[in-house]
């Protein structure tokens, strides 16, 4: 984005529940401060297949999108994060899906949970974590392409999270924070299920610095993963649970293609090759 016409005010990253997002939205959107704003670009032409919505910010650790509470839909969309700070737990992500925290600063038990689903949606942060769904949060990613972030692309954490993912790219992610020498360093997966559920179906995690998937807690992690690709990732391609624990015992593996080295498969259709 070059120029910055003003059509309205925006907070920033704070998304109203229920609220849904698609190409349709047109025009520019700034934050109240001049060094945060977001844009949201399209011409209005219908022959446009996706906008763009970007945040640049001198504020630590602010997701271009947060969800707290409701549902929130995303489509036909481009994302684009950088933030300032190395928190990628809570708040320097593209994507932020986590209830609010209450008096004793634990998360608050909502109910329904906050959900959002993610489709045929681009996604990168160049300061942290493409998607974090964290603390009882449940997201549905599918036809994505979350690539080239800083840190993790998808994390999942904390009691009762869910993910499902389906054919989707996650590729190139964990090669650190380049444009600012105090930011996140090297070293991430493209999925790392720390907590919770995640069910992988026919997605391409690739080329990524640590691991491909990484699922964490002997008692609370559990991975379905099925007809994927985990391809040329920096260590491990697919890293469980201890055998014998909980938590392997109740995750599945079938029908996919690991490999040290290779090309993998891309499943979105948002892949420039």
């Amino acid at each position: 984005v070059e120029d910055r016409p003003t059509t309205a005010d925006l907070e920033m990253s704070e998304i109203p529940a229920d609220m849904f997002l698609d190409t349709g939205v047109a025009g520019i959107l700034a934050g109240s401060s001049t060094s945060s704003w977001i844009g949201i670009l399209s011409n209005g032409n219908a022959t446009v297949k996706r906008a763009t919505l970007q945040l640049r910010t001198r504020r630590h650790n602010e997701p271009l999108i947060r969800i707290r509470q409701g549902s929130c839909t995303i489509r036909n969309m481009e994302l684009k994060h950088i933030s300032l700070g190395t928190d990628i737990w809570n708040g320097n992500a593209a994507v932020q899906l986590q209830p609010p925290n209450g008096p004793d600063n634990e998360p608050l038990l909502l109910h329904p949970a906050p959900e959002a689903v993610l489709d045929r949606v681009e996604i990168t942060s160049a300061s942290g974590r493409g998607v974090v769904n964290i603390d009882g949060g449940h997201v549905d990613i599918r036809n994505c392409y979350v690539h080239d972030c800083a840190a993790t692309g998808i994390y999942v954490g904390g009691p009762g999270s869910r993910a499902t993912i389906s054919r989707t790219d996650v590729v190139r992610n964990g090669n650190g924070n380049t444009q600012h020498r105090r930011g996140i360093a090297r070293g991430h997966s493209g999925i790392y299920l720390e907590q919770g559920h995640a069910s992988i179906l026919d997605c391409n995690i690739s080329q990524n610095s640590l691991t491909g998937i990484s699922a964490v807690s002997a008692e609370n992690a559990v991975l379905d993963l099925e007809e994927s690709d985990l391809v040329s990732n920096g260590t491990y391609q697919l890293e469980m649970p201890a055998i014998g624990t909980l938590a392997h015992r109740n995750s599945t593996t079938v029908n996919n293609n690991l490999a040290s080295v290779g090309m993998a498969r891309s499943r979105s259709g948002l892949v420039q090759e």
